[in-house]
């Protein structure tokens, strides 16, 4: 069978995985119920502490601390719903039948994990915010490699919370040992979801545009309404092409789903 490119590969490597996603459209309940609560904590802390937004803007030493606390709250809930996401997929790769309820109980039983490596990942975006700000141009550019590294090196580090009993230590160090074995796939088929993304945010555009001509107020009902169903989408998507690949990077195992032929070319073992 002649080998196929990464970028072909990985493109079906997608489209499976929104085949899998499609036999489980109740796990994009979970995205939505996650962006619904950031919202509403934000809010809430917001009105609750006088939040002023001028702030965070004067960049001084004072606002790193409530800056971290709301990125421990924020990644907390949203680093939780992700791994309910990927305990439902890896529910239905596995041969079940998962529900809402399936992939929230499994994440709850992690929740002590998630909160630690919450914490951990708010303690280097903080750190990664005061390169940035105190640094100028050349802190933006040393923040930016920084921050790409610390999410290429952390991709795998939610599956791992919540389907192996690990230390947060252990956490990182088996997502980063993943990702060297994934990585032409992780970052091709990260590309290939922003590719389908961008395509999708263009046509949501265009049909918005048009309709604008002649009804301005539909116009922006359907913008707004298909932009929330795009970003639960493509949040879902992902989950679900994550823990496909650590599966089966992992496991050896792929699901009735998908093409193990695909896998077995996604991971012949590297030269060196």
């Amino acid at each position: 069978m002649r080998r196929m490119g990464r970028i072909g590969r990985s493109f079906q490597l997608v489209g499976q995985s929104y085949r899998i996603l499609m036999k489980d459209k109740e796990l994009m309940v979970l995205p939505l119920l996650s962006g619904l609560v950031i919202i509403a904590v934000v809010v809430g802390v917001g009105f609750g502490f006088g939040f002023d937004p001028e702030r965070f803007q004067d960049r001084g030493a004072g606002v790193y601390l409530p800056m971290f606390l709301m990125y421990v709250v924020t990644y907390t809930i949203g680093i939780f719903f992700q791994a309910a996401v990927i305990a439902g997929a890896t529910e239905r790769m596995r041969g079940g039948d998962p529900t809402v309820g399936s992939a929230l109980s499994a994440a709850s039983r992690r929740l002590g994990s998630i909160l630690a490596w919450a914490i951990v990942a708010a303690t280097v975006g903080v750190i990664i915010r005061a390169i940035q700000d105190r640094l100028g141009f050349v802190g933006k550019i040393i923040a930016g490699l920084l921050g790409a590294a610390w999410s290429l090196a952390t991709f795998f580090v939610v599956p791992v919370l919540v389907l192996e009993e690990r230390s947060i230590g252990d956490s990182f160090t088996r997502s980063v040992s993943v990702f060297k074995k994934t990585w032409g796939e992780t970052v091709v088929g990260g590309v290939s979801l922003g590719i389908a993304a961008l395509c999708a945010w263009v046509t949501l555009v265009a049909v918005a545009g048009l309709l604008a001509m002649v009804a301005g107020q539909v116009a922006i009902v359907v913008f707004a309404v298909g932009a929330v169903v795009l970003m639960i989408f493509f949040s879902a998507l992902q989950g679900v092409y994550v823990a496909s690949l650590f599966r089966y990077a992992t496991d050896g195992q792929a699901d009735p789903g998908f093409d193990t032929a695909l896998f077995s070319q996604a991971f012949v073992p590297k030269k060196t």
